[in-house]
């Protein structure tokens, strides 16, 4: 079972990628998340068990478990002021409930929920930091208190002292602890001093003991007894902040194995009863074990659509010899080519965002991802491809047409590449304009000059001609984009093109006509604004982000007609484009059969600013306000206090913006709106996929009316 210790400051030998367990599925997932959101009380904390008592150990831990599995926490704000409430000021402590007394523990469970929740306040850190430093002793509690400092960014006037401490125990071979408790001591004593910034020798003998204390069930144990949740969670926290990776299939196995029904986890695979602290322990295991891969720990798949359904082959056609499905993976092997050989897709795309994770087994080949390609007579396509593989990593190659690199990757794009452990690409095509981007850093941004360059075409995978070798994809996502286009018949269902009677400047924008429009049944009206990202003239773009794609994915589900507008600097109410906006929607409530009383406004990021500014501008023309990622002003709050709102943000996007819609929603509150609002646990400025996918949104949008007189 042993494997090949790695380790980033001195690689001690290579160690093979091996199919294994597989992480969590997205239905997995999601029934974790619901194990830990079901503990929130109506006082915002989290009870060990749901209908118990709040405690902020039980809140720390849920809203981790909903950090590592993608989920939400059911009432952001409500948790937040409970964590507020734990806090003594007396101290500088934090207490398990409201007026309780604060310990060690408690506290720095209290600072890694401020970290969490992105709470600002730096006095009631400094306090807290002030009152680990005065009353850690003993290691337990030194390990603790460090690990909550670590969540806020703080440091501690006493880690000299502490480091100092610790290294003086360490045994003469770099280890600490005796007998079979030597990795779990290890573990837990590096992770400290990692965490404290220290650094120390003899690191390789820490990866050593962390790897050979693995136990053959793939867990780690604190002594003689057998493996644990606990246990492997503080020798695996050491494990990746060092970059060791011990046998990773094992670990998820015994995890799994630790697993119980309803999505929570027991502390190890003998006990019966999952617990709240032991899900975050398995789930942050799962997520150190991708990261260590060089996986995302959550793939977010909201807005996109599979094209390899993890099982087989299906919808694909190529060589299937040479190609198959393997523990949710698309494999490619290679046994020695002296041509190029393609798995395609059978449907064709146009403009689309296109994702996926991959691995070129140990580094060595080729190989490529074809997109807008078709197949030529024998085994070549013709079309784009994002390279793969040594010299070529995140180009962008023309296969079969022009047969050149049409640009190389940027510098940062290469020196992000991982070339034996999993990358991620993610390729963006709208129009003539290509984007590459490779492990989250851009590659690629390509103008197409060239006419007659086909616009559309299958996704491929390659092997190329070659040395035998093997390329593995998994997580294949497409999120197809709608290209609205002028026509004689603007009511026909689909994206429209359509031209502001009497603007000057010409202005475009497009409008969505829904399945089964019939020009006298009355549909309601979605008006979207959005971001700073889609502003120009085209009238195209704003379709292609946000709520068109989601619409595209699923017409049927989206029984209403949608306007999409477009800025040429702003969306505030006192703006010509704001105006233009409300033409915009005039005009097709005019055009077409339009219900008056549901008409809803919603945008994101810039759009989502302009949704909170139009809404308390004009009131009485919405039913139903849903802004998303942009924040309003929250002295504009009574002007929509009648009007429903539901508001969607990432935990992840930036301090204003975060801070921003919280404040909003706050006001709402206090001024007794009947608002709603979702903070999505670790999602960044993309908020809007997730929203615009979020289950019951569509209804809710449509069932609320406006009094038209």
């Amino acid at each position: 079972m042993r494997r090949a210790v790695v380790v980033a400051f001195a690689i001690l030998l290579s160690f093979p990628i091996t199919a294994g367990a597989r992480s969590l599925d997205a239905s997995q997932r999601r029934e974790t998340a619901q194990f830990a959101a079901d503990r929130q009380n109506p006082d915002g904390g989290f009870a060990a068990e749901p209908g118990g008592s709040s405690a902020l150990g039980a809140t720390t831990a849920s809203i981790r478990v909903l950090l590592d599995t993608g989920g939400s926490i059911p009432d952001a704000l409500r948790c937040i002021d409970f964590v507020r409430s734990c806090f003594d000021p007396e101290t500088g402590g934090f207490s398990q409930v409201p007026g309780g007394e604060p310990d060690v523990g408690t506290t720095a469970s209290g600072l890694m929920a401020m970290g969490e929740l992105r709470i600002a306040d730096p006095e009631v850190v400094a306090r807290a930091i002030g009152y680990l430093s005065e009353n850690a002793s003993s290691f337990p509690e030194i390990r603790i208190a460090v690990a909550g400092m670590e969540a806020v960014g703080a440091t501690s006037p006493k880690f000299s002292e502490w480091s100092s401490t610790i290294l003086g125990e360490r045994n003469p071979d770099g280890t600490w602890g005796s007998g079979p408790s030597v990795a779990f001591d290890t573990g837990g004593t590096a992770a400290a001093l990692l965490r404290m910034g220290v650094e120390f020798d003899r690191k390789d003998a820490v990866a050593e003991a962390i790897v050979s204390g693995q136990r053959e069930d793939g867990g780690w144990a604190s002594g003689e007894g057998d493996s644990d949740l606990s246990a492997s969670y503080r020798t695996m926290r050491a494990a990746y902040m060092l970059r060791v990776i011990p046998d990773l299939d094992a670990l998820r196995g015994f995890v799994s194995r630790c697993r119980r029904d309803g999505g929570g986890y027991a502390p190890s695979p003998n006990a019966q009863d999952p617990t709240i602290g032991a899900t975050y322990m398995a789930t942050i295991l799962l997520r150190w074990a991708a990261l260590l891969e060089g996986l995302p720990p959550v793939v977010e798949s909201a807005g996109f659509t599979p094209v390899f359904n993890g099982e087989d082959l299906s919808g694909w056609e190529g060589d299937r010899s040479l190609w198959s499905a393997r523990d949710g993976m698309l494999v490619g092997s290679s046994p020695g080519l002296d041509h190029n050989e393609f798995l395609a897709t059978e449907g064709r795309f146009s403009d689309f965002i296109f994702k996926c994770s991959f691995l070129l087994l140990n580094g060595e080949g080729n190989s490529g991802i074809q997109f807008r390609s078709e197949r030529l007579p024998g085994t070549e396509m013709i079309g784009y491809q994002a390279d793969i593989g040594e010299n070529y990593w995140g180009a962008l190659y023309d296969e079969s047409r022009r047969n050149r690199v049409l640009e190389p990757a940027s510098d940062r794009a290469r020196e992000a590449v991982r070339p034996d452990r999993w990358n991620q690409y993610v390729i963006r095509a709208i129009g003539d304009d290509i984007r590459l981007t490779l492990n989250g850093v851009p590659s690629v941004a390509y103008t197409e000059t060239e006419p007659g360059i086909a616009e559309t075409g299958r996704l491929a995978v390659q092997l190329h001609a070659g040395p035998a070798m093997e390329i593995r994809f998994k997580d294949l996502l497409v999120q197809t984009l709608p290209r609205p286009v002028s026509d004689a018949d603007p009511t026909t269902p689909g994206f429209h093109l359509r031209t502001l009677r009497g603007a000057e400047p010409e202005d475009r924008y497009s409008v969505f006509v829904p399945e089964g429009y019939d020009g006298q049944t009355r549909f309601p009206v979605v008006l979207f604004l959005h971001g700073s990202g889609e502003r120009g003239d085209d009238g195209i773009l704003p379709s292609q982000v946000g709520l068109g794609p989601i619409i595209a994915a699923d017409p049927s589900a989206h029984p209403y007609l949608a306007v999409f507008p477009q800025a040429r600097e702003t969306w505030s109410a006192d703006s010509q484009d704001a105006r233009r906006a409300l033409a915009a929607l005039d005009e097709v409530m005019a055009d077409y059969a339009v219900d008056p009383t549901r008409v809803v406004l919603t945008g994101l990021s810039m759009g989502g600013m302009g949704t909170w500014s139009i809404g308390s501008a004009h009131p009485e023309r919405f039913s139903a306000l849903v802004p998303i990622c942009g924040p309003g002003d929250p002295d504009r709050a009574e002007a929509i206090r009648t009007l429903p709102v539901w508001g969607f943000v990432g935990d992840g996007d930036s301090a204003r913006i975060l801070s921003g819609m919280r404040a909003m929603v706050r006001a709402l509150r206090e001024v007794g709106a009947p608002v709603r609002y979702i903070e999505y646990r670790g999602v960044g400025h993309n908020s809007w996929d997730r929203a615009y996918s979020e289950p019951g949104l569509v209804d809710w949008m449509l069932s609320h009316h406006r009094v038209v007189e």
